[in-house]
């Protein structure tokens, strides 16, 4: 057996769901969604309960099967761990980040939904993942955490042309024409191969 690939997924919206659930997010997705956060948001979006005793992904580190763990979804090209009905520490979702590097025949492909406004806290173990990619909804305002991120990723010089996946825009529906060319001039600046050079529209 062989270790699961690991993709990291950063992510400005909760409705990333959509690009994943959409055809051109898809490969995006692997086998095995883990939602990287401290506390549920995801959820709320597929209409999955997390009750106060569900610990995420940190319950690996107790023993628990990824199996039991992970919930399949009609909004979801594959299951998701869902963050934890109630806070924990962000070294228990660090730590348990890690047991995810072992073999398992089940999965070999997963991918970390990790949101812009909780990177910097994983940081380090995100190192573990062998291709990085951004998933920026364009429709809704960009928050300062947003630039903050920018900033962040540039420092850690966890990216590079090797490993990166794209900025994938996307929205319910397309842009007007203005903002829609603007952003396509954007991600083709990037110069990734294979990577979206335009909106990806998820409605």
């Amino acid at each position: 057996m062989t270790a699961p690939k690991l993709t990291c997924l950063f992510h400005s919206d909760t409705s990333v769901t959509a690009l994943l659930n959409a055809p051109a997010g898809r490969a995006l997705a692997g086998d095995l969604l883990i939602e990287c956060a401290a506390r549920p948001s995801l959820g709320f979006v597929l209409n999955l309960e997390t009750p106060a005793s569900y610990p995420g992904v940190a319950g690996l580190l107790g023993g628990i099967d990824l199996s039991t763990l992970a919930h399949p979804s009609e909004k979801l090209p594959a299951p998701i761990v869902l963050a934890p009905g109630s806070p924990v520490s962000v070294s228990a979702v660090r730590s348990a980040l890690t047991l995810l590097t072992r073999p398992d025949e089940r999965v070999g492909h997963i991918t970390f939904l990790v949101p812009v406004g909780e990177a910097r806290s994983l940081g380090s173990v995100l190192s573990l993942c062998e291709r990085f990619a951004i998933a920026w909804d364009v429709a809704t305002f960009p928050h300062e955490e947003l630039v903050d991120f920018a900033r962040w990723l540039a420092a850690e010089r966890l990216v590079d042309r090797a490993n990166f996946a794209g900025v994938h825009a996307y929205a319910a529906e397309m842009p007007d024409a203005a903002h829609a060319r603007s952003i396509s001039q954007l991600l083709a600046s990037l110069g990734v191969p294979e990577a979206p050079a335009q909106v990806i529209v998820t409605g």
